[in-house]
């Protein structure tokens, strides 16, 4: 008999950030009927959503949700992963550039264009103590549920469910956020 616990399937299209980030909000702020396994699959949308339909299919059924977590600064494969993962019924969680903006909207109402990664990171460090490596420091700088509340609240302003790759700055983590945390999200709508 199979567990009524949700069960969420998260492949990130690179290493370290993204995962560190979900494993912090698994240990903080997970719904705990929610089952969350993470995997990092570095490469391009297309690829990221084509690993994630491969694991979801020989998970054969056991995934409630399938996540694919992509950045946009390096990718313009969109039309194509798009309706890939829209027709095997991939949810997408774009970031436009890239997932740090995420954790800058932790911190900050941040609504104009970011050129890239490294301008990003420059703007991030204004808040937050950057980690050795490419990593986060999650419980020393985001294990406070005001701050990604918050973030959510800012990041539902910066663009329409499903514009994201093309709206400079954007992402649709919040949405996942919100999955994690056991709440239901209408995307049509963009609000709760």
């Amino acid at each position: 008999m199979r567990d009524p616990a949700d069960r969420i399937l998260v492949v990130c299209g690179s290493e370290k950030t993204e995962s560190d980030y979900l494993n912090g909000f698994k240990r903080h702020f997970k719904k705990r009927t929610v089952s969350l396994k993470i995997l990092e699959k570095p490469g391009s949308t297309v690829e990221v959503v084509r690993d994630a339909i491969g694991v979801m299919d020989r998970a054969e059924g056991d995934y409630d949700q399938v996540w694919c977590v992509v950045d946009v600064d390096q990718y313009q494969d969109f039309d194509v992963a798009t309706p890939l993962a829209r027709g095997r019924g991939v949810r997408l969680a774009v970031s436009n550039p890239c997932f740090e903006l995420w954790l800058l909207l932790h911190h900050d109402d941040h609504t104009a264009p970011i050129a890239d990664y490294r301008r990003l990171k420059v703007l991030l460090a204004r808040h937050v103590r950057p980690s050795p490596g490419k990593g986060v420091n999650f419980d020393r700088d985001y294990a406070d549920e005001a701050l990604w509340r918050g973030a959510v609240e800012r990041a539902r302003k910066l663009a329409r469910f499903g514009d994201e790759h093309t709206t400079n700055p954007s992402t649709g983590v919040w949405r996942l956020a919100l999955s994690l945390h056991g709440l239901e999200v209408d995307n049509n709508a963009g609000s709760l």
